[in-house]
């Protein structure tokens, strides 16, 4: 299956949902901080004003030819472009090939292309650090069994039901009315976990050792979500090989509890939140690299440079060389960051610029009576073109990219754009259309604990990321909505077959679990009134009990019983299995 068919099976995108309901059971640092970010990334900027000739803005050099001069004094862009050549320039030469990888070839199931990102080696770390949690908290409770301890069945379980909550876009809907019995709840939640068991464990649930958290938070604000979200990440890159054009752009994910590193963007929707910047694969949409904005962190091992240029550089380590495009908004972009990318990392890129770079001719964002709309002006260095478009009266659009070396306009297009700017409108929405894709089915719920709101986070990202994995491997045309019902159900199943087991749980809950798992109905173990000796065990044992075998009626303990029949029986029964085939 192709990338645009993978593509067009996991677009699809509408809005969410309302009421919710809160969940608690925080034990991470009571510090909140909110930064304010005015992070205005459109393409369009409004002209500077009338701009007067003082010739300062077109430099003449005889052996050059005429040149433009930055605002800086020092940058000189040539007026026409370097001559044409029809070789592939060297450091737009791609030498991998893209798609799935590795392991991840093997992966022929919805729930072996999920647990490539959740091995149950991490889940099992989960389920050990959240019953560290419930040993805490169980003496709180009248009744210990209410905060028994988890399972690896049961974790997952919960996680199905996170993706089946997103399914139905139900995550924002009050956990009791997805548990209603009166015809208006969704069935499948009670088949598989008690309401109350559902919310304890969205509570407790952990992704590091409390007992070391303190000394570890003392040098890192992520330390409740560090390890986990670096292996994930580390799986991420381990599975798939990028396509040659990639996007890096922030999400927010919506957050309003306590927390140190809390961001305010007024423009976007969620406004409050956890910022996560994200390198994705402009054409399948697949996340390749993550990292979360922690802040100010404490002096250390993880005191990082938070600039944008910086955040870049640490984001396409992994592709570094590779020959690879970069396409980024005005937040990231800019001419410096560029020629690093090229120089050093043999990459192209290709993004807006603000017009208040000082590297920018004064021509290229100043009012000009005789400029008319939909024209363009392009300036040249070595490697990389400069563009301003004037798309209508008073705006602009600055592009720069070190990929495009020509002054190509699209005459096919009836506004006449640059074909450097069709490239980057073509590329630049990678990561929004992940976080709309997340949105659209999200597992996220309204929680205080920020840990909680980047797992589910991780979680929205695996479903995408294992779809695209899936896709490529089986060829499969599965819409989104059916891969992650298919996923939730998977998760679920095992979990459901423990739970038919249990003797307190409702018979109607069993007889449904039963028709819609195809469990067999295991006959009940028949017992006497009177205890008899164990026709098994050893007269000097003198082992009494009330079972009986239900094929000979003999005594049988527990320790020479098969299931609801004695090891005699038992052995008969293969035997006649065997001579059956």
């Amino acid at each position: 299956m192709d990338d645009d068919q993978i593509r067009l099976l996991i677009e699809n995108i509408d809005d969410g949902n309302t009421e919710f309901d809160e969940i608690d059971g925080s034990d991470e640092e009571g510090v909140d901080e909110v930064e304010y970010i005015s992070h205005n990334s459109d393409s369009e900027q409004s002209l500077d004003g009338d701009y007067e000739d003082n010739g300062n803005y077109l430099f003449s050099n005889w052996s050059n030819g005429p040149q433009f001069i930055g605002k800086d004094g020092k940058t000189f862009w040539k007026y026409g472009p370097p001559p044409k050549n029809n070789r592939i320039r060297r450091h737009n030469i791609v030498r991998h090939i893209p798609g799935v990888k590795g392991l991840a070839k093997n992966a022929n199931s919805v729930e072996e292309s999920w647990n490539l990102f959740f091995p149950d080696s991490i889940l099992e770390q989960i389920v050990t650090y959240t019953n560290i949690y419930l040993d805490r908290i169980r003496p709180k409770f009248d009744r210990s069994r209410d905060a028994r301890p988890t399972s690896l069945t049961e974790i997952k379980a919960l996680i199905g039901l996170l993706y089946l909550a997103g399914v139905h876009q139900s995550s924002h809907v009050n956990i009791k009315d997805l548990w209603a019995m009166d015809g208006t709840g969704i069935e499948y939640f009670r088949l598989s976990m008690g309401m109350n068991r559902f919310y304890l464990l969205l509570r407790a649930i952990r992704f590091d050792g409390i007992t070391t958290r303190a000394m570890r938070q003392s040098v890192d604000n992520l330390a409740p979500i560090r390890s986990f979200f670096e292996d994930f990440v580390r799986r991420c890159q381990d599975y798939y090989e990028f396509n040659n054009y990639v996007t890096i752009d922030e999400m927010l994910e919506s957050f309003r509890g306590r927390c140190r590193f809390r961001q305010y963007i007024p423009n976007k929707p969620a406004k409050y939140g956890l910022k996560i910047i994200a390198l994705v694969d402009s054409n399948t949409y697949y996340s390749y690299n993550l990292e979360i904005y922690a802040g100010k962190q404490p002096n250390g091992p993880y005191h990082l440079n938070n600039s944008a240029c910086s955040v870049v550089e640490r984001l396409i380590r992994p592709i570094s060389g590779s020959g690879r495009n970069i396409t980024c908004d005005n937040w990231f972009s800019s001419i410096p960051l560029a020629e690093d990318l090229l120089n050093n990392h043999k990459l192209t890129m290709v993004g807006t610029l603000r017009k208040n770079k000082r590297e920018i001719p004064p021509i290229f964002v100043q009012k000009l009576k005789e400029r008319p709309n939909e024209s363009s002006i392009f300036g040249f260095k070595k490697n990389m073109t400069l563009v301003s478009y004037k798309p209508k009266a008073n705006k602009i659009v600055l592009v720069i990219s070190t990929m495009h070396n020509d002054d190509s306009i699209d005459t096919d297009c009836a506004r006449s754009k640059p074909e450097m700017i069709k490239f980057y409108n073509s590329t630049k929405g990678g990561v929004d259309t992940v976080d709309q894709m997340k949105g659209k089915y999200s597992v996220s719920r309204n929680s205080r604990r920020w840990p909680l709101t980047i797992f589910f986070s991780v979680l929205n990202i695996a479903g995408l990321n294992s779809q695209i994995i899936y896709a490529s491997n089986t060829n499969a045309k599965i819409v989104r909505r059916e891969y992650l019902k298919c996923l939730s159900k998977a998760l679920i199943y095992k979990y459901m077959l423990e739970r038919v087991q249990i003797k307190n749980i409702p018979m109607n809950i069993k007889v449904r679990i039963r028709e819609i798992t195809n469990a067999i109905e295991e006959p009940v173990q028949k017992t006497s009134n009177a205890p008899g000796r164990c026709a098994f065990c050893n007269w000097k044992k003198n082992r009494k009990t009330l079972n009986l075998c239900n094929e000979c009626q003999s005594y049988i303990c527990k320790e020479h019983t098969a299931p609801s029949i004695c090891q005699n029986c038992s052995q008969r029964t293969m035997e006649d299995d065997f001579f059956l085939e």
